[in-house]
Protein backbone atom coordinates (compact mmCIF):
# COMPACT_ATOMS: atom_id res chain seq x y z
CA UNK A 1 0.00 0.00 0.00
CA UNK A 2 1.05 3.53 -1.09
CA UNK A 3 -0.98 6.31 -0.35
CA UNK A 4 -0.31 9.76 -1.68
CA UNK A 5 -1.66 12.47 0.89
CA UNK A 6 -1.82 16.33 0.06
CA UNK A 7 -2.50 19.38 1.76
CA UNK A 8 -3.14 22.14 -0.32
CA UNK A 9 -3.12 25.41 1.48
CA UNK A 10 -3.59 29.27 1.23
CA UNK A 11 0.23 29.37 0.27
CA UNK A 12 1.95 26.01 -0.22
CA UNK A 13 1.06 22.44 -0.88
CA UNK A 14 2.40 20.11 0.97
CA UNK A 15 2.60 16.37 -0.23
CA UNK A 16 3.44 12.99 1.84
CA UNK A 17 3.66 8.96 0.69
CA UNK A 18 3.27 6.52 3.02
CA UNK A 19 3.59 2.71 3.01
CA UNK A 20 1.33 2.26 5.65
CA UNK A 21 4.36 1.95 8.40
CA UNK A 22 6.44 4.90 7.50
CA UNK A 23 6.72 8.05 5.26
CA UNK A 24 8.56 7.47 2.49
CA UNK A 25 8.88 11.17 1.42
CA UNK A 26 7.47 14.48 2.43
CA UNK A 27 7.93 17.89 0.47
CA UNK A 28 6.28 20.84 -0.53
CA UNK A 29 6.12 24.06 -2.71
CA UNK A 30 4.47 27.05 -3.84
CA UNK A 31 0.66 27.16 -4.48
CA UNK A 32 1.24 29.29 -7.26
CA UNK A 33 4.65 26.60 -8.52
CA UNK A 34 3.16 24.01 -10.07
CA UNK A 35 5.75 22.94 -12.47
CA UNK A 36 7.55 22.31 -8.83
CA UNK A 37 4.43 20.16 -7.66
CA UNK A 38 4.38 18.48 -11.36
CA UNK A 39 8.14 17.27 -11.02
CA UNK A 40 7.99 15.98 -7.58
CA UNK A 41 4.98 13.88 -8.00
CA UNK A 42 6.41 12.61 -11.11
CA UNK A 43 9.16 11.36 -9.57
CA UNK A 44 7.20 9.48 -7.02
CA UNK A 45 6.49 5.46 -7.22
CA UNK A 46 2.86 5.38 -8.31
CA UNK A 47 0.14 5.25 -5.10
CA UNK A 48 -2.53 3.04 -4.30
CA UNK A 49 -4.83 6.16 -2.89
CA UNK A 50 -4.50 9.64 -3.01
CA UNK A 51 -6.22 11.71 -0.46
CA UNK A 52 -6.38 15.48 -0.85
CA UNK A 53 -7.17 18.53 1.61
CA UNK A 54 -7.98 21.19 -0.49
CA UNK A 55 -8.92 25.00 0.92
CA UNK A 56 -7.51 27.20 -1.49
CA UNK A 57 -9.59 28.66 -4.70
CA UNK A 58 -10.87 26.35 -7.01
CA UNK A 59 -8.45 26.59 -9.90
CA UNK A 60 -5.73 25.47 -7.85
CA UNK A 61 -7.71 21.95 -7.52
CA UNK A 62 -7.99 21.94 -11.02
CA UNK A 63 -4.36 22.43 -11.61
CA UNK A 64 -3.69 19.76 -9.29
CA UNK A 65 -6.03 17.21 -10.14
CA UNK A 66 -4.44 18.03 -14.04
CA UNK A 67 -0.86 17.11 -12.37
CA UNK A 68 -2.08 13.99 -10.37
CA UNK A 69 -4.15 12.45 -13.60
CA UNK A 70 -1.00 10.73 -13.97
CA UNK A 71 -1.50 8.06 -11.69
CA UNK A 72 -4.49 7.35 -13.43
CA UNK A 73 -6.21 7.02 -10.01
CA UNK A 74 -9.33 8.58 -8.51
CA UNK A 75 -8.69 11.49 -5.64
CA UNK A 76 -10.31 11.19 -2.34
CA UNK A 77 -11.35 14.38 -1.38
CA UNK A 78 -11.34 14.98 2.64
CA UNK A 79 -14.48 16.93 3.65
CA UNK A 80 -15.81 17.49 7.29
CA UNK A 81 -18.04 15.76 8.74
CA UNK A 82 -20.08 15.33 12.01
CA UNK A 83 -17.61 12.20 12.88
CA UNK A 84 -14.59 10.61 11.89
CA UNK A 85 -11.78 8.66 13.10
CA UNK A 86 -12.92 9.26 16.66
CA UNK A 87 -13.50 13.07 16.84
CA UNK A 88 -16.75 14.26 16.89
CA UNK A 89 -17.30 17.73 15.10
CA UNK A 90 -18.56 20.70 17.34
CA UNK A 91 -18.87 22.88 14.27
CA UNK A 92 -22.15 24.28 14.43
CA UNK A 93 -22.20 23.20 10.78
CA UNK A 94 -19.65 20.36 10.55
CA UNK A 95 -19.12 20.26 7.02
CA UNK A 96 -17.90 24.16 7.14
CA UNK A 97 -15.23 23.40 9.21
CA UNK A 98 -12.11 23.24 6.78
CA UNK A 99 -11.04 19.67 5.68
CA UNK A 100 -7.03 20.66 6.72
CA UNK A 101 -8.58 21.80 10.61
CA UNK A 102 -10.81 18.80 10.22
CA UNK A 103 -7.49 16.42 9.69
CA UNK A 104 -5.11 17.88 11.90
CA UNK A 105 -7.63 17.62 14.69
CA UNK A 106 -8.18 13.85 13.93
CA UNK A 107 -4.57 13.83 13.93
CA UNK A 108 -4.10 15.38 17.69
CA UNK A 109 -6.60 12.95 18.55
CA UNK A 110 -4.58 10.05 17.42
CA UNK A 111 -0.97 10.90 18.56
CA UNK A 112 -2.27 12.36 21.67
CA UNK A 113 -6.53 12.29 22.60
CA UNK A 114 -7.03 14.19 26.26
CA UNK A 115 -7.46 17.48 26.36
CA UNK A 116 -5.38 19.38 23.81
CA UNK A 117 -4.98 22.84 21.80
CA UNK A 118 -4.56 22.23 17.92
CA UNK A 119 -2.36 25.40 16.37
CA UNK A 120 -1.72 25.55 13.67
CA UNK A 121 0.87 28.17 12.80
CA UNK A 122 0.66 29.22 8.91
CA UNK A 123 -0.85 31.84 6.86
CA UNK A 124 -3.63 31.79 9.18
CA UNK A 125 -3.04 31.01 12.94
CA UNK A 126 -5.95 28.41 14.21
CA UNK A 127 -6.44 27.55 17.51
CA UNK A 128 -8.73 24.47 17.78
CA UNK A 129 -9.95 23.05 20.81
CA UNK A 130 -9.82 19.30 21.38
CA UNK A 131 -11.58 17.62 24.65
CA UNK A 132 -12.41 13.67 25.35
CA UNK A 133 -12.83 13.20 21.67
CA UNK A 134 -14.67 16.35 20.75
CA UNK A 135 -14.09 19.07 19.03
CA UNK A 136 -15.38 22.13 21.03
CA UNK A 137 -14.55 24.68 18.38
CA UNK A 138 -11.72 27.36 17.28
CA UNK A 139 -10.08 30.62 16.55
CA UNK A 140 -9.01 31.81 13.01
CA UNK A 141 -6.20 34.65 13.41
CA UNK A 142 -4.35 36.63 10.48
CA UNK A 143 -1.12 34.48 10.68
CA UNK A 144 2.29 35.72 11.12
CA UNK A 145 3.13 37.37 7.73
CA UNK A 146 -0.27 38.57 7.07
CA UNK A 147 0.22 40.57 10.86
CA UNK A 148 3.36 42.04 9.63
CA UNK A 149 1.76 43.63 6.59
CA UNK A 150 -1.50 44.72 8.09
CA UNK A 151 -0.23 48.04 8.83
CA UNK A 152 1.55 49.17 5.89
CA UNK A 153 -1.96 50.70 3.99
CA UNK A 154 -2.81 52.91 6.76
CA UNK A 155 0.71 53.51 8.28
CA UNK A 156 3.77 55.14 7.22
CA UNK A 157 6.11 52.46 9.47
CA UNK A 158 8.34 50.20 7.64
CA UNK A 159 7.60 46.77 6.81
CA UNK A 160 9.98 44.46 8.19
CA UNK A 161 10.63 41.22 9.78
CA UNK A 162 14.03 41.62 10.85
CA UNK A 163 13.01 43.08 14.47
CA UNK A 164 14.01 40.91 17.39
CA UNK A 165 11.30 40.03 20.42
CA UNK A 166 11.80 42.06 23.37
CA UNK A 167 9.48 42.25 26.39
CA UNK A 168 9.95 46.19 26.02
CA UNK A 169 10.97 47.22 22.61
CA UNK A 170 12.83 50.38 22.43
CA UNK A 171 12.77 50.69 18.65
CA UNK A 172 9.87 50.70 15.75
CA UNK A 173 11.37 47.25 14.31
CA UNK A 174 11.26 45.46 17.87
CA UNK A 175 7.99 46.76 18.03
CA UNK A 176 6.73 45.45 15.13
CA UNK A 177 7.77 42.42 15.61
CA UNK A 178 7.04 41.67 19.26
CA UNK A 179 3.92 42.97 19.22
CA UNK A 180 2.55 40.32 16.42
CA UNK A 181 4.66 37.48 18.18
CA UNK A 182 2.35 38.44 21.43
CA UNK A 183 -0.91 39.35 19.49
CA UNK A 184 -0.47 35.26 17.95
CA UNK A 185 0.78 34.13 21.62
CA UNK A 186 -2.03 35.73 23.40
CA UNK A 187 -4.78 34.29 21.39
CA UNK A 188 -3.17 30.67 21.92
CA UNK A 189 -2.73 31.48 25.85
CA UNK A 190 -6.11 32.82 26.23
CA UNK A 191 -7.67 29.77 24.35
CA UNK A 192 -5.32 27.70 26.36
CA UNK A 193 -6.83 29.16 29.80
CA UNK A 194 -10.61 29.01 28.71
CA UNK A 195 -10.03 25.17 27.80
CA UNK A 196 -8.36 24.38 31.12
CA UNK A 197 -10.76 25.73 32.68
CA UNK A 198 -13.82 24.27 30.57
CA UNK A 199 -12.48 20.83 30.92
CA UNK A 200 -10.93 20.95 34.74
CA UNK A 201 -7.37 19.43 33.58
CA UNK A 202 -3.90 20.23 31.98
CA UNK A 203 -4.26 21.34 28.37
CA UNK A 204 -1.64 20.21 26.26
CA UNK A 205 -0.77 22.04 22.73
CA UNK A 206 -0.35 20.40 19.71
CA UNK A 207 2.35 23.02 17.07
CA UNK A 208 2.24 22.83 13.56
CA UNK A 209 2.70 24.88 10.41
CA UNK A 210 5.44 26.57 8.74
CA UNK A 211 5.73 29.51 11.67
CA UNK A 212 5.49 26.94 14.33
CA UNK A 213 9.43 27.22 15.34
CA UNK A 214 9.25 31.11 15.38
CA UNK A 215 5.93 30.91 17.94
CA UNK A 216 6.96 27.95 19.97
CA UNK A 217 9.43 29.89 22.45
CA UNK A 218 6.07 32.09 23.45
CA UNK A 219 3.40 30.02 23.98
CA UNK A 220 2.68 27.85 27.68
CA UNK A 221 3.63 24.66 28.17
CA UNK A 222 3.24 21.65 27.63
CA UNK A 223 4.00 21.53 24.11
CA UNK A 224 4.91 19.11 21.24
CA UNK A 225 5.72 20.79 17.96
CA UNK A 226 4.38 18.11 14.87
CA UNK A 227 5.91 18.41 11.68
CA UNK A 228 2.95 18.27 8.90
CA UNK A 229 -0.15 17.76 11.43
CA UNK A 230 -2.54 17.89 8.33
CA UNK A 231 -0.69 15.48 6.46
CA UNK A 232 -0.91 12.78 9.56
CA UNK A 233 -4.57 13.13 9.52
CA UNK A 234 -4.85 12.80 6.32
CA UNK A 235 -2.77 9.87 6.07
CA UNK A 236 -5.06 8.29 9.25
CA UNK A 237 -8.45 9.06 7.20
CA UNK A 238 -7.58 7.13 4.22
CA UNK A 239 -6.39 4.12 6.63
CA UNK A 240 -10.20 4.32 8.39
CA UNK A 241 -11.79 5.01 5.30
CA UNK A 242 -12.20 2.95 1.77
CA UNK A 243 -12.54 5.23 -1.39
Amino acid sequence: MLILVIDAGNTRIKWGLHDGAAWRTQGQAAQADVASLCAALADLPRPTRIVVSHVAAAPLYDALAQALAQFNLPLQRVYACARQCGVENGYADPPKLGADRWAALIAAQHLAGGTQLVVKAGTALTVDALHAGRFLGGLIVPGYHLLGNALQPVTALPNTSDGRFSIWPDNIRDALESGRLRALAGAVAAQHAQLAQHAGTSVGILLSGGDAARLAPHLPQPLRQVDNLVLEGLRIIALETTP
